[in-house]
């Protein structure tokens, strides 16, 4: 699969905003959303949405139980919705995650607003 074919589904799926770069294609669920990005790794194609909080360890390893392959992970300090990208047919899937997952995100932020303050 080329770069070209996932930017592709991802505009054929309706998502925003697809750009690819350098072999990385970046893409909005919706024109608010925040960018997440498909890249190209050893194991295949795999979608990444970052976010920069770093959520209580009980709350990751409930989501991690919960979700099977669409996993988040702790990369640099910043959480990161991780997927494996097989193909097109994952596309509704990894959109409604990733909204779970920026809803998750936010509130694990404002959680943190007293010690923070953000």
């Amino acid at each position: 699969m080329t770069p070209q074919d996932v930017a592709e589904a991802l505009r054929a799926a309706g998502f925003c905003g697809v750009e690819a770069e350098g072999g990385v294609i970046y893409a909005r669920v919706a024109p608010q959303a925040p960018e997440f990005r498909a890249e190209e790794g050893a194991a295949g194609w795999r979608l990444v949405l970052p976010w920069n909080i770093s959520p209580p360890a009980a709350a990751l390893a409930a989501w991690n139980a919960a979700m099977g392959s669409a996993r988040m992970q702790m990369v640099q300090g910043e959480a990161q919705l991780v997927m494996a990208y097989p193909g097109p047919e994952v596309l509704p899937r990894w959109a409604a995650l990733a909204g779970e997952a920026e809803a998750h995100f936010i509130r694990w932020r404002r959680q943190r607003r007293p010690w923070e303050g953000m």
